[in-house]
């Protein structure tokens, strides 16, 4: 699942299992990419920091800044209900300043 611009879910047997950013894909070297599999170098759910669907704006964007991550996996009940993005904020906001402007 492709999700915002920086980052894919892995999932396996419908069930997240990670997720892999830029980050990770640069930590292998380039004449390796095809040898390597995502699940050797992706950051296992267990690694993530995670929101529930009912955790407030302010606190998973908060909880961002204090991890120095760009996003943060939704979960309920054991499954990906979405992904919160500081991205997909920041263009939020900047949409919404757009549209109040005369």
């Amino acid at each position: 699942m492709r999700t915002g611009r920086r980052c894919f879910i892995v999932v396996q047997n419908n069930n997240l299992v990670g997720l892999i950013t830029p980050h990770e894909v640069k930590t292998v070297d380039r004449d390796r990419w095809a040898q390597t599999s995502v699940q050797s170098v992706m950051r296992p759910l267990a690694q993530l920091r995670t929101v529930a669907p009912e955790t407030s704006a302010v606190e998973a964007l908060e909880l961002m800044s204090r991890e120095d991550i760009n996003q943060v996996p939704v979960i309920a009940n054991g499954h990906l209900e979405g992904i919160f993005s500081r991205g997909e904020v920041l263009r939020f906001l900047q949409t919404r300043i757009e549209l109040r402007e005369d």
